[in-house]
């Protein structure tokens, strides 16, 4: 049911004063086995972030730089027939031997097997701030909100042995869970990976998700919003680059990650659409596809972090059209949701400085998503982040 204007004003800044009145009063976590989370997922081009040995400060990631994207995108290409839906499992080559150690490293970062992972830790307080900025989104654009969070790669690890040494990311997705308000959609994307684990959802040298790990978050996204997901086995499919080299040995110089070798594996969209970017310089891109053909990085997903996105699918219903606030992990997963929205707006709050209700007062958003890592969810920064494209200050 739509509110009037003044009490959507109201509500809005009714929210906002809660919101600062609960975050500014909520102590600081004091159990040493909770490690707050206020370092943002820098990803910027060309920085190169060493992470910090300070056990309360998350490790700070960034995007392998790759180069700028060239205007012309790939074409889409259509399947010539629509596979039945079936279930894909293809054994990622990747998996580590059944009696591979795990070598830890002060910082949290750890080789197991021939990958790199992450530990990932809880903020109470921070995961606090990060809930009640979804539903302040909620209230100022008036439509449903969804967060769609990323586990790290360490939640598919099944030794036993490994496991009893990392926080359970499960227990942590639930403890966020219960912070956020029942009108807020928490999508439930642990245990659609978890049950995918064997194959290949994220990269050994890279601290992303592959586009495949994407694709399971995407599906248990559009089943929470009542669409049916495109069957992964419908999309058209190209190794982009068999030998990509990620983020990781940045972090840890580690000789041994130069020989962690990963590919860039691709989906595309199964319905034709254009992409207009902003870059963070300012610039104007168009494209033809959300997968750019001159970049064989992580980069090739939506041309990377910009300022904001919008990507136009003809096909289908024009009044459907989703508002997506994300870090880097939202990036593989965007070119999923043209399956189902004609409009799809994308904003990076770390290079977004304009104010998105102004930007989109003439907008009718159906859907807003959260997409961020587990990691991010819980940084302050992040929700400091969100919160400044709406005109608000967090202290």
């Amino acid at each position: 049911m739509k509110l009037n204007r003044t009490l959507r004003v109201f509500l809005i800044l009714l929210v906002s004063a809660l919101l600062l009145a609960s975050c500014s009063m909520r102590p600081a976590d004091s159990e040493e086995t909770k490690r707050p989370a206020d370092t943002a997922d820098t990803d910027k081009p060309g920085d190169t972030v060493k992470p910090s040995v300070d056990p309360e400060t998350q490790p700070v990631h960034v995007d392998d730089p790759g180069t700028p994207a060239n205007p012309s995108g790939d074409p889409v290409t259509e399947p010539e027939t629509t596979p039945a839906p079936v279930e894909v499992i293809e054994p990622s080559p990747y998996a580590p031997p059944p009696d591979a150690t795990a070598d830890f490293s002060t910082d949290g970062i750890f080789i197991y097997g021939d990958a790199v992972y992450a530990q990932v830790y809880y903020s109470e307080a921070n995961s606090n701030y990060y809930a009640q900025t979804a539903l302040y989104y909620q209230m100022a654009f008036g439509c449903p909100v969804s967060i769609v969070i990323a586990p790290m790669s360490s939640m598919t690890i099944d030794n036993p042995t490994v496991k009893s040494k990392i926080p359970d990311q499960k227990q942590i997705l639930d403890d966020m869970k219960a912070l956020v308000d029942p009108s807020v959609r928490f999508v439930n994307t642990y245990d659609p990976i978890l049950a995918h684990r064997v194959e290949y959802l994220y990269f050994r040298s890279d601290h992303h998700w592959t586009q495949r790990g994407a694709y399971y978050a995407y599906a248990a996204f559009a089943e929470a919003a009542g669409f049916t997901p495109t069957p992964l086995s419908s999309f058209e499919k190209t190794i982009r680059n068999p030998q990509y080299y990620g983020s990781w040995y940045s972090f840890t110089l580690d000789e041994r990650v130069k020989n962690f070798v990963d590919e860039i594996e691709v989906y595309y969209p199964t319905k034709a659409h254009t992409m207009t970017v902003e870059t963070p310089q300012g610039v104007t891109m168009t494209y033809s596809t959300s997968i750019i053909a001159e970049n064989s990085t992580y980069v090739t997903f939506i041309a990377g972090d910009n300022p904001y996105t919008v990507i136009e699918v003809p096909d289908n219903p024009q009044d459907k059209i989703c508002l997506v606030m994300k870090d880097s992990y939202g990036n593989a997963l965007v070119p999923f949701l043209c399956e189902h929205y004609g409009k799809i707006i994308v904003a990076d709050p770390r290079y977004e400085t304009g104010n998105l209700l102004e930007r989109l007062k003439d907008v009718k958003l159906t859907d807003i998503i959260f997409v961020n890592s587990i990691e991010n969810a819980n940084a302050k920064i992040w929700s400091q982040l969100y919160m400044g494209c709406l005109g608000v200050t967090l202290p």
